[in-house]
């Protein structure tokens, strides 16, 4: 009688913590405009933002800077959100084909790149 009570609690206990995680992943994946945002419409967006350099800034600069980044995508509502796809798709559609293809390059290079450096690294277990 005691063991089926203690089953019965901790299956209490683990449902709602799985339905808990099971809501939080798909506002997890928006962050940042990845997933939301497929690789060519991410490109234009980072191409409308204020530059900042990078690589003058300390490790506390660019950590607030990415908090920051992340609170403004964090703040936006899902219409906001949907509006802004809706405009970047747009732009996306109005480029010539030939300004496309050097943009899908460029994303494509990035790509091979990142993956090469995950190959390269010890201890990645590739």
């Amino acid at each position: 009688m005691r063991s089926s009570v203690l089953a019965l609690c901790a299956i209490a206990l683990v449902a709602p913590s799985a339905a808990a995680v099971a809501q939080t992943q798909p506002a997890m994946q928006d962050q940042g405009g990845h997933g939301f945002l497929t690789p060519e419409l991410r490109f234009l967006y980072n191409q409308e933002q204020p530059r900042a350099d990078w690589r003058s800034m300390t490790p506390d600069q660019r950590a607030a800077r990415r908090d920051q980044m992340r609170a403004q995508w964090d703040a936006m509502s899902a219409a906001d959100k949907q509006k802004l796809t809706a405009d970047l798709q747009a732009k996306w559609n109005a480029l010539p084909a030939d300004q496309k293809q050097m943009v899908e390059q460029r994303i494509a290079e990035r790509r091979a790149s990142r993956q090469q450096m995950g190959q390269q690294q010890p201890g990645s277990g590739q």
